[in-house]
């Protein structure tokens, strides 16, 4: 062979190479695109508020936040400064006592279309109600069940009384019927009814 040959070769395998990378180059460009979609929130709302009701019309639950992003493709709305509060049955508690059981808040949150709620950052849950020993649980993350009503989380927890603070990681609560598990204890004090923090 003489040098035209291997220079027209070597030319064809040059601009073989070339066109074949830019098809690669296209479809990866295709796929971040179609990515970077999905990323895009269908819409975003300030204020917006949602409220599930029992059949019998009586408010159960009730979630709103200061900003919301819904991405439809994942089922999924973040949440900023979001609240979650969930209300008693009044048929399962005394005449006298209306209104909300649990309000919990946090500062970043995530709804999945009527499944589950993640709340994180500055978590604080407040007991409402004029019943139970817990006044507030703090903590880092909570997942709330919507649907059976139980939170849980693996973070550490702190819990306060009127009396007492308890430390320990990781906790469900059993919304429906008041209960409350602690999965590790840390430690316990004990406040004379003058001496609390």
């Amino acid at each position: 062979m003489n040098r035209r040959s291997i220079f027209i070769i070597l030319l064809v395998a040059f601009v073989a190479t070339i066109i074949l990378w830019g098809a690669f180059d296209d479809e990866e460009a295709i796929e971040s695109g179609q990515r970077s979609e999905k990323l895009i929130p269908d819409f975003t709302a300030t204020g917006l508020e949602t409220r599930v009701f029992e059949s019998d019309g009586r408010l159960a639950q009730q979630i709103r936040a200061e900003h919301m992003a819904h991405f439809s493709a994942l089922n999924l709305t973040e949440l900023e400064k979001a609240v979650y509060i969930t209300y008693l049955d009044e048929s399962a508690v005394d005449s006298s006592e209306t209104g909300s059981v649990w309000e919990v808040s946090a500062d970043k949150g995530r709804y999945y279309e009527g499944e589950r709620l993640e709340l994180e950052s500055n978590v604080l849950i407040i007991n409402r109600s004029n019943t139970g020993y817990i006044d507030e649980i703090k903590t880092d993350f909570i997942s709330i069940d919507l649907q059976n009503r139980i939170m849980h989380t693996d973070s550490p927890v702190t819990i306060q009384g009127p009396q007492f603070t308890i430390n320990g990681n990781g906790m469900r609560v059993d919304l429906e019927v008041q209960q409350l598990e602690l999965i590790d204890h840390v430690e316990t004090i004990y406040y004379p009814r003058s001496a609390r923090p």
